[in-house]
């Protein structure tokens, strides 16, 4: 029986979950599902200056919003427990302690500035910087008088020559020569473990099968498949994923907007499209683009995750929205937006509870643009607010186009019952009257009526916005002073 699988996402509370580190749990997560085996979180928070207990609960709150349940990890527990490596100082000390027992461990003394002189003299020849072994010579007793002076020191591991190979389920074979790796850190000068030494004895511990993260980790496989071997444990498989790219094709950062993904919540993303968008940079599934996480589950093979970089496409992810919006029961939608057009002042509780049928009305107009539930009040301003803005040119257009405004004033000044199919034949003998069809019929209109180029059908907004609305919006440009 083949042993079961168990992957793991372990970010370090420093800061806000952005995409790159969500898609990574999100990819462990379906390879778990799929492979029915489990989901684990552990908290990487040995970085005491930066981590913090908040910044863990909102990583933790982001994952239950967009339904990554872990099987184990803080908050469940699990057989593995602490999940959070603040907690398991004892059990670095322990394997610690067989590195040294094993002598592949020595103490370096070099301060910052000699590293980085040193650093700098190996970039300055064209090679690669990596750490000379300078301390790796020093004799027990020069250890002790440095000991006795008041330096202070780290502890370094002994990287042994030959060659490392980093078989890769995404990648393929890599190989990595260790002269190139030099003595690397497994304690920093407080003493507290680095890393790549805690995330090497977690992972063994916690009976991980495959590790599955960014491709900047990759440069760090080799060192840890070292201590793997000499700590007697056997590595996991590694599957290294592509980063997310900007449209410029850089790594994607703040300087391409919003990287967050509490950003996406806030501004009312669903998670499920959220998820969906998400699973598709670096994956391609065959039964299409639209799919919920127990589809993706059933589907996703680390196989066929690409080795090429992903281009985050905020117009793609705001598509993909709209196709869950539009899925949504429009009385659970209407909801969902009221907050939204709350926060912009243009509707309260108390209005919507008067009015809910035509707020309903309202949002059903416009849902097929709503990529997220804060694009509401951009949508849908003018059926609140009377205070439309004009662009110049919009303006001129408008005080040109006074007798076809007057026309539409008359015309639907005599409605009786304000209908979509009696505005719509008013509109139309408007058109026969002036001898105006088309696009220069009706946009004059839409402007009087929305303030903007582009919308739904008249016929839909009109009724909506009522007979008198429309009427006041309209002679405000058949009067003396139009509107600038």
């Amino acid at each position: 029986m083949s042993e079961m699988v168990r992957v793991r996402f372990a970010p370090s509370p420093t800061g806000s979950l952005h995409l790159g580190n969500v898609r990574t749990a999100l990819y462990n997560w379906l390879y778990a599902r799929h492979t029915r085996g489990v989901f684990l979180l552990r908290v990487e928070d040995t970085d005491k200056e930066r981590s913090s207990e908040a910044h863990c609960e909102e990583l933790m709150d982001i994952l239950a919003w967009l339904g990554l349940k872990w099987d184990e990890g803080p908050r469940v527990g699990g057989p593995y427990a602490p999940y959070k490596q603040s907690e398991r100082t004892a059990v670095y000390g322990e394997h610690l302690a067989r590195l040294k027992a094993q002598k592949l461990v020595y103490p370096c003394y070099c301060s910052e500035e000699e590293l980085e002189l040193e650093r700098k003299r190996q970039l300055g020849r064209g090679h690669m910087p990596k750490y000379g072994g300078k301390c790796r010579k020093l004799a027990p007793e020069e250890c002790r008088q440095l000991d006795d002076a008041g330096r202070t020191s780290v502890l370094r591991f002994i990287v042994p020559s030959g060659e490392i190979m980093v078989q890769d389920e995404v990648r393929g074979e890599v190989l990595f020569p260790s002269d190139q790796i030099g003595d690397f850190v497994l304690t920093r000068s407080d003493g507290s473990p680095t890393y790549n030494f805690t995330v090497v004895v977690d992972d063994a511990l916690m009976k991980v099968t495959h590790v599955i993260r960014g491709e900047d980790h990759l440069s760090n496989t080799p060192k840890q498949i070292l201590l793997y071997q000499a700590l007697g444990y056997a590595p996991p498989k590694w599957a290294h994923l592509s980063i997310i790219k900007g449209p410029d094709g850089q790594k994607l950062s703040k300087r391409h907007g919003e990287t967050s993904v509490e950003s996406y919540k806030s501004k009312g993303y669903l998670p499920e499209a959220f998820l969906n968008y998400l699973a598709l940079l670096g994956w391609a599934p065959k039964s299409g683009e639209i799919l919920s996480l127990d589809q993706m589950a059933a589907e996703f093979d680390l196989t066929h995750v690409g080795k090429s970089g992903a281009i985050f496409d905020p117009v793609k992810l705001h598509w993909m929205g709209t196709q869950y919006v539009a899925r949504m029961p429009l009385d659970e939608l209407t909801r969902a937006v009221l907050p939204y057009l709350e926060d912009a002042r243009l509707f309260n509780r108390e209005q919507a509870r008067a009015r809910f049928d035509w707020l309903k009305q309202v949002v059903e107009t416009v849902r097929t643009n709503l990529g997220c539930f804060s694009d509401i009040a951009k949508e849908t301003f003018y059926f609140f607010s009377d205070e439309l803005h004009f662009e110049p040119a919009q303006s001129e257009e408008m005080l040109n186009q006074k007798p076809l405004l007057e026309a539409y004033q008359k015309g639907l000044a005599s409605l009786e019952d304000f209908s979509g199919d009696n505005f719509l034949k008013a509109v139309k003998e408007v058109g026969k009257q002036m001898g105006v069809k088309g696009k220069a019929l009706y946009h004059p209109l839409r402007l009087a009526l929305t303030g903007r180029e582009d919308g739904p059908e008249l016929v839909k907004i009109a009724p909506l916005l009522g007979k008198s609305k429309v009427l006041d919006r309209i002679a405000l440009w058949t009067v003396e002073q139009a509107p600038k």
